[in-house]
């Protein structure tokens, strides 16, 4: 009798995952949601505040998210767009896993001892970082961030800025892609 529930219960729980518009994983992430915000401030409060100050979460203008959502593209990033320090930069698409906190911590050591493994660009090379307001004395990680990708993504960011904010030059910017969620800007 308890098989036979169990394999009712089973059974039942495929049928509806199968027929369900959202995957189990993105009810368990609350990821794939759909949300409009009437204000960066309530954006960054809903999202944020808690965490993060608001001085960290960056709102490009959508010529300057198009250029990075080619980027994302091109270069298959996911969590991380690349670490900034004065007029170096290095793109988070030199990690293997593009969203392992692991790597971009241990790419974050390499940059910092500047390590010869690692491709170093001109930050004149990528335009968007102008608009990021950067300290030059600090080694600066620039996330990506959508709340549609859930809350393992906002994971991730934590994990990261946990392992490295001890260290006296480490700075982070978190650039949102939601702008399209965000009726006034």
């Amino acid at each position: 009798m308890i098989k036979c529930k169990s394999f009712f219960l089973l059974s039942l729980l495929l049928v509806v995952g199968l027929h369900s518009c959202k995957t189990i994983s993105s009810l368990f992430y609350s990821a794939n949601t759909q949300d409009k915000f009437p204000s960066k401030e309530i954006y960054i409060e809903k999202l944020f505040s808690k965490k993060y100050p608001k001085e960290k979460v960056v709102f490009l203008s959508d010529i300057e998210l198009s250029s990075v959502g080619d980027d994302i593209l091109d270069k298959r990033l996911s969590t991380y767009y690349g670490i900034v320090n004065g007029d170096s930069f290095v793109s988070a698409d030199q990690l293997t896993v593009k969203s392992c906190q692991g790597q971009i911590a241990r790419l974050y050591r390499q940059f910092k001892e500047k390590d010869e493994r690692i491709v170093m660009n001109d930050t004149s090379d990528v335009e968007v970082l102008k608009s990021l307001k950067l300290d030059s004395n600090k080694h600066t990680i620039i996330f990506l961030y959508s709340y549609k990708l859930g809350r393992l993504s906002k994971s991730k960011i934590d994990s990261v800025i946990e392992q490295l904010q001890k260290e006296d030059d480490f700075d982070y910017r978190i650039i949102s892609l939601d702008n399209q969620d965000i009726l006034v800007r």
